[in-house]
């Protein structure tokens, strides 16, 4: 099931034509991690980046640069909807994007996708596979599929 839907979320980014959509920002929200240490009692905040939202109902994230101009234009995926491109008239902010399949998000699902078809090759054509084995397979993408979702779930 994973290589499938992986591949179907490549085909959708780099074969598939992207929609390009001239949209505005509304709003803007700050992306805050606070940091406290074992033994302290000081807690320190991190500006990780800004997450927007445009008129059009899209919302996108970019790394620690804020985006000072209020018309944009956007490409997205056509089957995920996926924010791949940012752009205003003097600068792209796609190297920045955090959101959706770009970032950390992006190499989560690459990492899956191969330990997921190097776990269905072990599994088809490993015939001294244990049951200790299994269970770490199945384990190891479990979690790698529960970081993916998380990632998701916090930058999208």
């Amino acid at each position: 099931m994973i290589p499938i839907v992986s591949i179907l979320f490549a085909v959708d980014l780099f074969i598939l034509p992207q929609k390009q959509i001239n949209d505005k920002i509304t709003e803007y929200s700050e992306i805050i991690v606070s940091h406290r240490g074992k033994f302290s009692t000081h807690t320190s905040k991190e500006l990780l980046g800004y997450k927007y939202y445009t008129q059009k109902g899209y919302e996108f994230a970019v790394n620690k640069t804020f985006i000072k101009e209020n018309g944009i234009t956007l490409s997205i995926s056509y089957i995920f909807q996926n924010i791949s491109n940012v752009k205003t008239i003097n600068k792209e902010y796609s190297e920045e994007l955090m959101s959706g399949l770009n970032g950390a998000c992006f190499y989560i699902a690459i990492g899956l996708l191969i330990t997921s078809i190097i776990s269905l090759f072990l599994l088809k054509f490993s015939s001294t596979l244990s049951e200790n084995g299994f269970q770490n397979i199945i384990l190891s993408n479990a979690f790698l599929a529960i970081i993916f979702f998380y990632l998701l779930l916090i930058y999208n």
